[in-house]
Parts: C-alpha cells; sequence; structure tokens
C-alpha cells in the first residue's frame, strides 16, 4: 500500500510544473466547476504572475460562494515581499465594494496577511461602511495585540463606533507605564459620559491592581448602562480575590433576578461552592468561613443553579433566569421535518416551545424574537416588556414563520446582538451556516467573541438532530448552556 501512496504524496509537495497562463485558462474553462485546487494551485507558485492570474481567475466564477472561498488563497502570498502589499489591496478593494458577502468575507481573509494588511484594518476600523466590517477589522487587531502605531490608535480612540473607541481606549491606556498618571486617567474614564470609556476602564481594572480597582468595580456595578454592569462582574470575577467574592456577595441581595443567576455563577467559579441564589446561603458561608477560606486554583466547572432561582419559564428545558433576552429560531425549510414519532414537525414543536416560553416570562422581563433561514428577521429588532398583549402578539408572530431556504446563522446572530440591553440569547437550529453571508463556522465563533467584548452576553445553542461542536465552543465561549435535542 506504501509503495503505491509514495508517489502521490511525492507529486502533492512537488510545486506545480504548469505556467500561470495554463492554471487560468483551466479555471476560465470551468467556472462555477472549477475546483478549489486550481486556484490554491496559483497561489502556492507565489510569483508576480501567478497572483495576477489568480486575481483574474476570479472574475470567472460567476458564485459569490466559491469566489468567498478562494479569497483564503491570497494569504499564500503573506512574507512575499511586494506581494503581500498587492494580495492586501485586492481584499481591501472587495472588501469595501457594494456586495455585502463578498466584502465580508475579503475583509476576514485580510486577517492572515498581517502585517501587511495592518494599515488596511486600520482603514476599515475607521472608515468601514457597516458595522460588520469593522468588527471583522477589530477582531483581526485583537488578536494580533492591538499592535499599532500611537497615531493610529489615537485615531481609533476617538471613532464615531463605540466598538472601536473601546479597543483604541482599552489598548492606548494599557501602554502608560507610570502608575500615578495610569490611575488618574482610569479614574476618569469611569467618569465618563461616553459608555466605551467606561467599559474600557472597567476591563482594564480586572487586570490591573489599581489604587481603589475594588471601590471603582463595586460603583460599576450600579452604573445605568447594562453592558458596563456585566463587565464589572466579569471583572471581579477575574481578580479571583477574596474582595471580589465580598463584594458579590453584598451585590447579591439587590440585584435583579438575572442579575442573581449570573452572580451565583461567578460566585460558584471562585468558591468551588453550589449555594444558589438565595442570597442568605452565601451570607452564611462566608461568615462561618470567609475569614480563612482560599480561593482554589482554577475554577471548578459550571453547574446549573439550585431550585431557588425562582424560574417561570424555560426553553426546550432549559430554565430561563435572564430579563433581557432574544429567542432566535431557525425557520429554514428543514424545520419541517418530522421531528417525533407522533409526526409533528420540528418546526411545529419549535413554535410550540417559543410559544410557552414567551408565555412564562414575567412582567418583568423583556424580549424579541429573531427567525432566520433564507435571510434573518426581527420581529421588533429591540427589546419590548413582556406584558400580556405584547406576549399574545408575539406568540401569534411565531405561529405565522415561514420556512425559507437557506440557514443565515451569521445575520441571526447578528440581530440578536443589535439590541445591547439583551444579556441572554437563546439560539436553536438543525443545521450549520447555508447560503450564509458568513458560512465559516470558525469565523463565526470568533466574530461573535469580539461582538461579545462590549456585551458580555450569553448565548444558550440548543441543536436538533446532531452534534455541532462549534456551537457548542461558542456557547462555552460566552458562559452559555449547549444543548442537544434529537
Amino acid at each position: 500500500m506504501l509503495s503505491i501512496l509514495l508517489p502521490l504524496l511525492l507529486a502533492s509537495s512537488i510545486p506545480s510544473e504548469r505556467s500561470p497562463e495554463e492554471i487560468l485558462k483551466e479555471i476560465r474553462s470551468k467556472g462555477n466547476q472549477a475546483p478549489m485546487e486550481l486556484f490554491e494551485e496559483l497561489a502556492e507558485l507565489k510569483t508576480e504572475a501567478a497572483l495576477e492570474a489568480l486575481i483574474k481567475s476570479l472574475s470567472a466564477v460567476p458564485k459569490r460562494d466559491k469566489v468567498c472561498t478562494a479569497f483564503k488563497t491570497f494569504a499564500q502570498f503573506n512574507g512575499v515581499p511586494e506581494l503581500e502589499n498587492r494580495a492586501t489591496d485586492f481584499l481591501l478593494e472587495h472588501a469595501q465594494g457594494n456586495d455585502e458577502k463578498l466584502s465580508l468575507n475579503a475583509a476576514w481573509q485580510l486577517g492572515p496577511l498581517w502585517p501587511a494588511s495592518r494599515d488596511a484594518l486600520v482603514e476599515i476600523a475607521l472608515y468601514g461602511d457597516t458595522r460588520d466590517l469593522r468588527s471583522l477589522a477589530l477582531l483581526h487587531m485583537v488578536e494580533h495585540d492591538m499592535s499599532l502605531d500611537s497615531k493610529q490608535l489615537k485615531s481609533l480612540a476617538r471613532s464615531k463606533d463605540p466598538a472601536v473607541r473601546y479597543e483604541g481606549v482599552l489598548a492606548r491606556t494599557a501602554r502608560i507605564e507610570d502608575e500615578a498618571k495610569l490611575n488618574k486617567l482610569v479614574s476618569n474614564l469611569l467618569k465618563s459620559r461616553d459608555t466605551a470609556e467606561r467599559l474600557a476602564a472597567v476591563e482594564f481594572l480586572g487586570d490591573e491592581q489599581l489604587t481603589g480597582r475594588f471601590d471603582q468595580l463595586q460603583r460599576a456595578l450600579q452604573d445605568d448602562y447594562p453592558p458596563v454592569t456585566r463587565k464589572a462582574l466579569s471583572s471581579l470575577e477575574r481578580t479571583r480575590t477574596k474582595e471580589a467574592i465580598k463584594i458579590l456577595i453584598e451585590r447579591l441581595s439587590v440585584a435583579g433576578r438575572g442579575e442573581r443567576f449570573r452572580i451565583s455563577q461567578a460566585l460558584e467559579r471562585l468558591t468551588g461552592k453550589s449555594l444558589g441564589t438565595e442570597v442568605g446561603r452565601w451570607q452564611r458561608w462566608w461568615q462561618a468561613e470567609g475569614a480563612s477560606f482560599v480561593i482554589p486554583d482554577s475554577p471548578p466547572e459550571s453547574t446549573e443553579p439550585a431550585a431557588e432561582a425562582h424560574t417561570t419559564s424555560s426553553f426546550y428545558g432549559l430554565p430561563i433566569h435572564s430579563e433581557r433576552l432574544v429567542f432566535a429560531v431557525d425557520s429554514s425549510k428543514s424545520m419541517q421535518n418530522p421531528a417525533t414519532t407522533n409526526g409533528a414537525s420540528r418546526i411545529e414543536i419549535a413554535q410550540l416551545e417559543l410559544s410557552k416560553a414567551i408565555e412564562g416570562l414575567p412582567e418583568s422581563s423583556e424580549f424579541d424574537v429573531v427567525h432566520f433561514g433564507q435571510l434573518a428577521w426581527s420581529w421588533k429588532g429591540e427589546l419590548i416588556p413582556a406584558r400580556s398583549k405584547n406576549k399574545k402578539a408575539a406568540q401569534q408572530f411565531v405561529q405565522q414563520l415561514d420556512l425559507t431556504l437557506g440557514t443565515e446563522i451569521y445575520a441571526a446572530l447578528r440581530e440578536a446582538f443589535s439590541d445591547p440591553r439583551a444579556d441572554a440569547i437563546l439560539f436553536l437550529t438543525d443545521g450549520d451556516p447555508q447560503l450564509s453571508l458568513m458560512q465559516n463556522r470558525v469565523a463565526l465563533r470568533r466574530i461573535v467573541a469580539q461582538w461579545n467584548r462590549t456585551r458580555h452576553t450569553t448565548v444558550d445553542c440548543i441543536t436538533i438532530g446532531t452534534e455541532r461542536a462549534w456551537l457548542r465552543q461558542l456557547s462555552e465561549l460566552t458562559g452559555g448552556r449547549y444543548q442537544r435535542i434529537d
């Protein structure tokens, strides 16, 4: 067997002996049927003629999905003098185009061309036409530790986009070495009217032992912008200190239902104790053991909180603890497939589960509904109170869902993240991205993580029919839960 495979393995490692013109001719002759191996063969030549042929080849392929996939071959020119800049310019041109799908995927492929693509990514972050493009640029820059010059960081810190401004302020603050100056700046940022500056300050306090950091984080828990309070909770947990435990227990006594759930989980990860959401239990434990307690070296695995969470609603068996949530439900054609032995379809079960979940929401809650097939549609586009009238209207909306071809997961997640007040998303699907603006599942997970840097929204993922590791990872990444339904 080895004697048969060896020639094949050797052949695959030998550079193509064909000229770029010959490969381009074959791509043109096959059009949409051209295999990706041909584009890869061109890129692996790493010559100027090959790059020009690769650029020309894309105009011979009308199918957008294939063009988007072919964009990744431009990473082969990373590190090749002059050609890496030409490859970057080509992708930047498409990232600034009018076709949203091509634009997003071109911007995504600029990341592997770092550092040649650094200036292009800064340009997109500052002047990109859409929030999506700017987020992609930020993702790449954050993953490369915001390795920008001072002028670029200053421009980002002044952007009109809050997410861009947040990253710029955070990176500029991290470069200050003078302790007194740093303390003063963080203190001023916390008092700012600008939410991005407050978010950056709170994030910074989670990692740096500045003067009065715990007093500042405790005040941030009372901020009137929900993402700031959620980031303050995250930063307190990240300090892994007894001071943080004490503050969180105190906050538990005045927190709303959704925040109590988050605090109880943070306390469990800090202490290894599963005492639920009742503040009395935590207070009694702290009084008895707090003085001698030693924080474990690593957080234990999270478990479902005790029954005293007093949830009145659930979705596919997952208790709903949030008071500001978005339901995102798959309405693709595959949802008409049978789900149970009694003949009910997946969409019928989903409609029933969603209607029950909405009905069980307390009036203190706020919610919205997103569904997605060929496109993604939001019922209201923002959170609305869970009053009886609104719940009935939402249930009617759910019962009238139309099933369409495609599984537009990217746009669905984007819609679900549109209201910054939402602290939880319950996401249901029976598929992977199909005919979606962004079909790369790794990219989707990393994009959501970038959005969540200024949100701290949990994403609970429920999959139907099969295991989807990338959605399990997405849930874990956001502190959410994962459930598979067969």
